[in-house]
Parts: C-alpha cells; sequence; structure tokens
C-alpha cells in the first residue's frame, strides 16, 4: 500500500499529468453530451457525379436518352446520425435526374434526386442545383456511305489517282446515336493519315472514321457508336498525260511534201489517262485521217474524240469531246484545169488476155497549191493514174478510181473525186500459119 500510495502522490503532483487526464476526460464529456444532447448532425458532400442513365425510367422505356446536360456535379446537404453518416463521402452517394413520366423529345428542365448505395439512414436537406436542363433524344441506327480521305497520298510524276474508282471496303458504315445527332451527318470519311508515293495501285487501312456536316464542320462522335471502324482503301493508280494532236493525211503521191499543209486546230491538247500504270502515253496522236484529194480550200471537218479512242486503252478525262480541224491555206490558191485522154494511165491489169482502154475523153480536175507555183502549173504537169490492183471486174465496161500526182512540183494535189470508164476487150490468140503444128509429146518432152 505504501508504494500505490507513493506512485499516486508522484503523478497527481506531476502537472503534465495531471493536464493529460483533464484532456482526456474533457473528451469523454464533450462525446457524452454529443451523443445524448446532439445525436443528428448535418453534412456537406461535395463533387457527386451527376448521372444520366434513364434506361430503367419511362422516358428510357419509350426509347429516349440524354445527349446533353448542363449540370455534371452536385452539391448535398445531408442530415443524419453522427456515427452513420460521419464518414459518408461523393462515393456513398449517387445523383440522377428525374425523368419518370417523360415521353417526349426535346429540351427538358428536370429535378435533381438522390440515392445512397448504403442501408445508412439521412434526410438530404438540399440538393445543388436543384434541377438540370437536359436535351432528351431517341437512339436510332441508320446506314451512310464512307468515302475515302487519304490527304498525305502522293504519285509520282505521270501517275494520277483514278478518283472515280477509290473506293472504300466495306462501303457503308453504320452508326447508332441520337437521331437529332444523325440527322446532321452529311459525309463520312474512312482516313488514313499515312503518308506515301505511290506509282502503282495500293490498299491502305484507315486509321479513323469523321463526320461531318453539310456545311463541312465536324461532328463530335461522342454519341455515337460504329459498326465497324477499320476500313481498306484501295487507291487505283493509273497513267496520265497531256496529248497534243497531229492529223495524218492518206492517198499522198510519193514525190508530196507534207509540210505544205497546215492546219488550225479548235483545241491543242487532250488529258488522258490508262488505267495500266505501266502504259507509256504518247505526246501526240492524230486527232483524224483526211484523204488528200478531200482538202480543197476552205476545209473543216471536225472529230469525235470518243470514236478515235473507242479502240485504244487511252481514256478521255477531259472534258472535250470533239475536235474541228481546218485547213490553213493562207498563200495558197485553187485553179481548174482539164485533162486530155493522154495523160491518163492504167497499170496492174487484173487479166493479161484482156485490153484495157481509156473511154473518158477529158477530165476536169482542181489543183491546189501555193499562189505562185498555181499560176503557172498546166495540165501537162499532171498524171491521173487508174491502178486496177485488186479490182473486181464483173462487165467488160465499168468505172475505175483515178490518182493523181503532179511529177513537176512536189507541193501541189489535185482535189478532184473522179472516175473514169473503161472498156476492155478480149484479145483473141493469133496463129502462125507456117508453123507447123504441135504434138502432143512433143509438148510433153518440152514441158519435161
Amino acid at each position: 500500500m505504501k508504494i500505490i500510495d507513493k506512485v499516486k502522490n508522484n503523478f497527481m503532483n506531476n502537472n503534465l499529468f495531471v493536464a493529460f487526464l483533464s484532456f482526456v476526460i474533457a473528451i469523454f464529456v464533450w462525446f457524452f453530451v454529443s451523443m445524448t444532447q446532439y445525436p443528428s448532425v448535418q453534412k456537406t458532400i461535395e463533387h457527386i457525379p451527376l448521372s444520366l442513365d434513364i434506361s430503367g425510367t419511362s422516358a428510357g422505356l419509350n426509347g429516349l436518352s440524354v445527349t446533353s446536360c448542363d449540370v455534371e456535379e452536385v452539391t448535398v446537404e445531408l442530415l443524419g446520425s453522427r456515427t452513420q453518416i460521419g464518414n459518408f463521402n461523393n462515393e456513398n452517394l449517387e445523383a440522377y435526374i428525374d425523368s419518370e413520366n417523360i415521353s417526349t423529345t426535346g429540351t427538358k428542365k428536370l429535378s435533381i434526386k438522390i440515392r445512397g448505395n448504403s442501408n445508412i439512414k439521412y434526410e438530404i436537406k438540399s440538393v445543388y442545383p436543384p434541377s438540370a436542363t437536359v436535351f432528351l433524344d431517341k437512339m436510332d441506327t441508320r446506314e451512310f456511305s464512307i468515302t475515302p480521305n487519304i490527304p498525305n497520298v502522293s504519285v509520282s510524276e505521270g501517275k494520277v489517282i483514278n478518283l472515280a474508282e477509290l473506293a472504300c471496303e466495306p462501303s457503308v458504315i453504320r452508326i447508332t446515336g441520337p437521331s437529332a445527332q444523325l440527322d446532321k451527318i452529311s459525309k463520312c470519311y474512312a482516313v488514313s493519315n499515312k503518308k506515301l508515293s505511290l506509282d502503282s495501285a495500293y490498299v491502305l487501312a484507315s486509321d479513323e472514321i469523321q463526320l461531318y456536316t453539310e456545311d463541312n464542320t465536324i461532328i463530335d462522335q461522342s454519341s455515337f457508336k460504329f459498326s465497324d471502324m477499320n476500313f481498306n482503301i484501295t487507291i487505283p493508280v493509273r497513267t496520265q498525260k497531256t496529248v497534243g494532236f497531229s492529223v495524218a493525211v492518206n492517198n499522198v503521191p510519193d514525190n508530196f511534201d507534207e509540210n505544205i499543209l497546215k492546219f488550225k486546230l479548235s483545241a491543242d491538247s487532250v488529258i488522258l489517262a490508262c488505267n495500266n500504270s505501266q502504259t507509256e502515253i504518247p505526246d501526240i496522236i492524230d486527232i483524224g485521217v483526211v484523204p488528200l484529194n478531200e482538202l480543197k480550200l476552205g476545209f473543216s471537218r471536225t472529230f469525235s474524240m470518243n470514236k478515235q479512242l473507242e479502240n485504244s486503252e487511252y481514256i478521255n478525262i477531259s472534258e472535250l469531246e470533239t475536235v474541228t480541224v481546218t485547213l490553213d491555206d493562207d498563200g495558197l490558191a485553187q485553179t481548174d484545169l482539164t485533162l486530155d485522154q493522154s495523160h491518163i494511165t492504167i497499170r496492174n491489169v487484173p487479166d493479161s488476155s484482156y485490153d484495157y482502154r481509156i473511154l473518158t475523153q477529158k477530165m476536169d480536175v482542181s489543183v491546189v497549191g501555193p499562189e505562185d507555183v498555181i499560176s503557172q502549173i498546166t495540165p501537162e504537169d499532171i498524171v491521173a493514174d487508174v491502178n486496177l490492183i485488186n479490182t473486181t471486174i464483173s462487165s467488160d465496161q465499168f468505172n475505175a478510181n483515178v490518182a493523181f500526182s503532179c511529177p513537176t512540183y512536189n507541193n501541189v494535189w489535185v482535189v478532184t473525186n473522179s472516175k473514169v470508164s473503161i472498156q476492155r476487150t478480149k484479145i483473141e490468140p493469133t496463129t502462125n500459119p507456117t508453123q507447123a503444128p504441135v504434138t502432143t509429146d512433143i509438148f510433153t518432152a518440152s514441158a519435161n
């Protein structure tokens, strides 16, 4: 007992111990009074996320969903047991919008309510803000065509991307989202941002999907779900070139100098392409063929580009449909001459057992050439030639075409398209009465 009394006296005489003991007693008294006199307390909980999920409400059952809301977080004042709500925080409560009795789309002002995820009882004194302005819309799924977008793809010189055949696989995309948002979609792009330089066809995978309104404003995709995010972009590369024109002239005499012929064209060139990227496109193509004997003063003819290219692998990608060719007749003149029968010759007769004779006595022809030459030219300078090779003759009198040339001058030509009348006569075999007859045996021996 003496030892206990001694220890007791030592502690009680120690001021620090007395102060500590007084503090403990005060806390105990405060806790006792609080629990007995003030059992309920008020607590403020901030930053409670506002849930926009209305799937289980009447609005959700009507196919509506929240597409926009002006409130993200709320603050709540709670009243409850000190021992029960003392440790409450924003993870113990859920804020939600009251969408019961809502069945139509549009902008609505809805009350904000609070529910807890525990069995603890409490009273909600206030919610701030008390309501939220939301836009409700129905969810829908629609199908859109998708267009490739390859902003960083280029091609080597002489090549071009065939935009008409640039395509995506798959070619459509299904998008699920609010109908009002879907209404805004005008263009859907499968985009690849890869940087490439191509000289032949290539298949490229897309990086992203981009949606645009009709006025080319990009659309926020956060409220959409896509059927597919991966698209293969087929990039067809073809050869392309700007090609000049030339005019081909046929039925030209051997000695004729074609440099005398000058033409004016309604277009100087056309842009041609070929789907085979390995094909070389020429620098110049013939826009048409003109017979020399049709090139009169004032000559003009229009040629169709499609007709000229119909048997080729070239594609006309310009808007040029026709080209008009006109003879440049500056410095040229035309004169009329009359040729007599002596200037008409026949060659390459098909049957030597016949004699062929020109019946036509005279021919009127028109000759074109430089003015100084035409002023001097005479009928003796013109040769009319009838070539009977490959000619089918069904009667002894027939007509045949005539080709003209001018051996004296190499820069004039005849523009007359004439025929002459020809008589053929069977050549009777001649016999020599003094010649002894040849026997069959002798003939056979000679042949051997």
